[in-house]
């Protein structure tokens, strides 16, 4: 059976924090469009020491083989730049986003 965007994105998480040791913060950005299939699953990563290049997304394919359902975007921006979204410096609005749910390691 296939799993839930929300389940995927929750795995694609915890791969990511074990991989990257400067990763601070992942946060799902909504809308999750849970029932379109071809919208991706997207994540705001927050990264201690990466370039600060603004909102410039990242796009995987979906990879079944491997579990992952379903295409996804990261987004990886410094600790400034989260902040400037929290301030609503950066908009990410202007792409139809909203910082969602913060995922954590369990």
């Amino acid at each position: 059976m296939k799993k839930s965007k929300w389940e995927i994105a929750a795995r694609l998480a915890r791969g990511h924090f074990n991989v990257e040791p400067n990763l601070k913060r992942i946060f799902l950005l909504e809308p999750l469009k849970e029932q379109d299939p071809e919208e991706p699953i997207k994540l705001l990563e927050v990264v201690e020491g990466t370039i600060e290049r603004g909102i410039e997304p990242i796009a995987f394919t979906a990879d079944p083989e491997k579990g992952i359902d379903y295409p996804s975007m990261i987004i990886e921006v410094s600790p400034d730049e989260f902040q400037h979204i929290c301030n609503g410096e950066i908009n990410l609005k202007d792409n139809g986003w909203m910082v969602g749910e913060e995922l954590r390691i369990a």
